[in-house]
């Protein structure tokens, strides 16, 4: 038999995304984002698409439709580890727009048996994706609360979602003498 051109243990790297998206059927996250890190880990605002493109605005800045390829939605991004394939957990950043899903997220965040999922402290959530197009369904549902491992906490980096507003990388950014002169850290 002929030597093989590839080493016997190779493996294909996996492709890492920086973006968590929904796929049919389960889908478990748990948050680490928070809306009052500096910079923030988490952003409210409205996103709209143009040219297959997207384009984020600040809450205050609510755009107009006539100018994009739909109406604009409003969209909570957040940092996370979707612990969807339990095997390979990835830190990514989870954008929403679905009503139903902030509808239910904002439910669980108001209740005093749930509360703040964030973080070592916190909970998962399963989003169980069914259907296509104009006729997806989400159901969301919280996990009993419990502390995640050290190696999946390692997965977190610093970022900052603000970034996203001007359309550059969240993970890509120089730190500053500004006021925020430090990478957001998840709130463990």
């Amino acid at each position: 038999m002929a030597d093989s051109f590839l080493p016997t243990d190779y493996q294909l790297p996996t492709a890492t995304n920086n973006y968590m998206k929904l796929q049919p059927g389960s889908n478990r996250f748990r948050i680490t984002g928070s809306f009052s890190a500096t910079p923030p880990t988490a952003i409210m605002g409205w996103l709209a698409w143009k040219d297959k493109s997207p384009c984020r605005f600040r809450m205050a800045d609510k755009p107009t439709a006539g100018s994009f390829d739909e109406e604009p939605k409003h969209m909570w991004a957040m940092t996370a580890l979707n612990l969807t394939d339990s095997e390979n957990p990835q830190f990514q950043i989870l954008e929403l727009v679905q009503k139903t899903i902030l509808d239910e997220l904002t439910k669980l965040f108001n209740d005093a048996d749930w509360g703040n999922p964030c973080g070592n402290a916190g909970y998962d959530i399963e989003i169980f994706r069914i259907g296509e197009g104009k006729e997806t369904k989400y159901q969301t549902t919280p996990k009993p609360r419990g502390a995640l491992n050290g190696e999946v906490l390692a997965l977190a980096r610093p970022c900052n979602l603000n970034a996203l507003f001007d359309a550059e990388d969240p993970f890509e950014f120089e730190l500053t003498s500004e006021p925020d002169p430090e990478p957001a850290q998840p709130d463990f």
